[in-house]
């Protein structure tokens, strides 16, 4: 007959032992794990601050007209207090926003609460600019994307200088017509058309459909100007045109004032000039003839007078 240490020496016996063992672990864990709820010391719950908006697009602004602003909500959407760390402002296009008026910093936020942080948006020049505006909560961080576009309008002729040629003094002169574009990338306008420094007495502006009309971006308009030389040379000078949102677009002006036209030569069988003694005569033939009229009348009404005696 077999002793009981054969008995629990039996393979079928420790397998049954080992099952055993194996269950009581699991049940044991599985308990643990029910009994301990989420966000107990030990397994904290990680924070939860949510942007609203979660990101914002300031659009096209134009260069040096102040800037935009926009304002965020930070809120804790989670389940335990959160203590707010100080806004700041990332990214490649960082230098075109900054953080402004804000109860956030260093603020605890109980759950639904929320603070708000103020960004402005200033673009210094033509581009396309990308940010991000983020808050630390401890070793966490949260952002909401920002961008904008700097824009303005640049009015670039078609050619720096526009040569007017050879034009005699006293001729009616040589017109062009010189092109303006707006190579910028928003609207704008010119306000005013002026022909400044140099010879300003050889040209003029004879029409022009720029001032005083908006431009969008690649729209063209033109001016129509003469070069009319007031004297012999090189005459230069420069048309400027100054837009609302732009400085002058200056276009170099150059032309060449040739001698007049000679005077006409006497038709062949023509009277030759008259001499200065002739010239005089010719003026004071008709006097000498008034005086000799006038006299006679004198003559005449004497006579009459004197015989009515």
């Amino acid at each position: 007959m077999p002793s009981l240490k054969d008995v629990s020496r039996s393979p079928a016996r420790r397998l049954v032992l080992a099952l055993l063992a194996a269950v009581c672990a699991f049940l044991a864990l599985a308990s643990a794990a029910a009994a301990a709820p989420e966000g107990e010391e030990g397994s904290p719950a990680p924070p939860q601050l949510v942007f609203e908006p979660d990101h914002y697009d300031f659009g096209l602004q134009p260069l040096n007209w102040g800037a935009q602003q926009a304002t965020f909500q930070l809120r804790n959407a989670g389940s335990e207090a959160i203590q707010v760390g100080s806004p700041h402002i990332g990214g490649s296009g960082s230098s075109a926003f900054w953080a402004g008026n804000s109860n956030c910093y260093g603020a605890t936020l109980q759950p639904g609460e929320a603070c708000y942080a103020q960004v402005y948006f200033g673009p210094n020049d033509i581009d396309e600019y990308t940010a991000q505006f983020s808050v630390n909560v401890g070793s966490y961080s949260f952002a909401a994307d920002l961008s904008g576009t700097g824009g303005r309008a640049i009015f670039t002729p078609a050619a720096a200088t526009t040569d007017f040629g050879v034009a005699r003094v006293g001729s009616i002169g040589t017109v062009r017509e010189i092109s303006i574009s707006n190579a910028g990338n928003m609207p704008g306008g010119v306000f005013i058309a002026v022909i400044a420094g140099g010879a300003i007495g050889s040209f003029q502006i004879l029409d022009e459909s720029c001032t005083g009309v908006e431009l969008l971006p690649a729209a063209t308009c033109t001016l129509q100007v003469r070069f009319q030389p007031v004297s012999e040379g090189v005459k230069r000078a420069v048309l400027g045109l100054f837009g609302d949102n732009d400085g002058p677009a200056p276009i170099v002006l150059t032309g060449v004032g040739a001698a007049a036209d000679p005077a006409p030569a006497s038709v062949a069988g023509s009277a030759a000039p008259a001499s200065a003694a002739e010239r005089l005569k010719r003026v004071r033939r008709p006097r000498i003839q008034r005086r000799m009229k006038w006299r006679r009348i004198a003559v005449r009404d004497a006579r009459l007078a004197s015989k009515m005696r």
